[in-house]
């Protein structure tokens, strides 16, 4: 009777791992995968972020001054935060920022 369980048990499980379509997960891997994705995010955030305080930026300075900075660089003294803004494509005609792509 114990033989005849076990082969049961034996061929349950086999047949769960046969149905089974997945591959095996790496936990290591899948918390490395996450890992990565929320530090790419967390940029992008960054990125969108800094953004916004340029173009609020720009908008005050032609307030101020009547027209458009010639560059970025005129709007150091109006940004709090450190920016790299090498990696932002200024107009001056019309005052638009964006990211470079």
């Amino acid at each position: 009777m114990a033989g005849k369980i076990k082969i049961l048990f034996s061929v349950i499980a086999l047949l769960l791992v046969m149905s089974c379509d997945e591959k095996p997960q790496n936990p290591v891997k899948n918390y490395g995968d996450v890992l990565i994705d929320t530090y790419k995010r967390g940029g992008e955030t960054g990125e969108k972020a800094n953004l916004d305080a340029l173009r609020k930026a720009v908008m005050t300075y032609q307030t101020t001054h009547d027209k458009y900075p010639e560059s970025l660089d005129e709007l150091r003294e109006l940004i709090v935060t450190p920016i790299d803004l090498s990696r932002y494509e200024y107009n001056p005609d019309s005052g638009s920022v964006s990211l470079k792509k």
